[in-house]
């Protein structure tokens, strides 16, 4: 299971797994932006922006890089999309489901990312289960996968 990278690389076979928001399991809550700050208080930390993932699941460790938008949409950069939500003061949550492809363009399956993320300054790190389905979206495989994120 591997997460897309931007390397302009589009390899996808059934063992392939990505970072995925769940698309097809709405989050509910999609309170996103930073909260608004009191007079002299701090902003609350928001994940809005680009970061550069290394994902780790099973022993092995893989490249991918993630957008959160202000408005709750999270993308992998090569493919994929979900949601993020605000879960309290420097926590989010994210889903994001990746399509994968055979390399005749046929559709094997997704995978389906559901992380919890604690962040700090422009780091983040975030634990969860990253599922894959095959074509006939049956479940084929589960692990639990850590993912560490830096703004970039």
């Amino acid at each position: 299971m591997k997460r897309s990278a931007d390397t302009g690389r589009r390899r996808r076979t059934p063992a392939v797994v990505a970072a995925a928001v769940l698309a097809a399991v709405p989050m509910t809550g999609t309170s996103t932006a930073a909260a608004p700050a009191e007079a002299g208080a701090p902003a609350a930390a928001s994940p809005v922006g680009r970061w550069a993932l290394k994902v780790s699941f099973e022993g092995h460790t893989y490249d991918s890089t993630v957008q959160f938008t202000p408005g709750g949409t999270a993308f992998i950069v090569g493919g994929g999309a979900g949601r993020w939500s605000r879960t309290g003061d420097g926590r989010f949550t994210f889903r994001i489901a990746e399509p994968m492809w055979s390399a005749q363009g046929d559709y094997l399956g997704r995978v389906s990312v559901d992380q919890s993320a604690r962040l700090t300054g422009d780091t983040f790190t975030s634990s969860g289960v990253s599922r894959q389905y095959d074509a006939d979206d049956v479940l084929t495989r589960s692990v639990q996968a850590h993912d560490t994120g830096t703004r970039s």
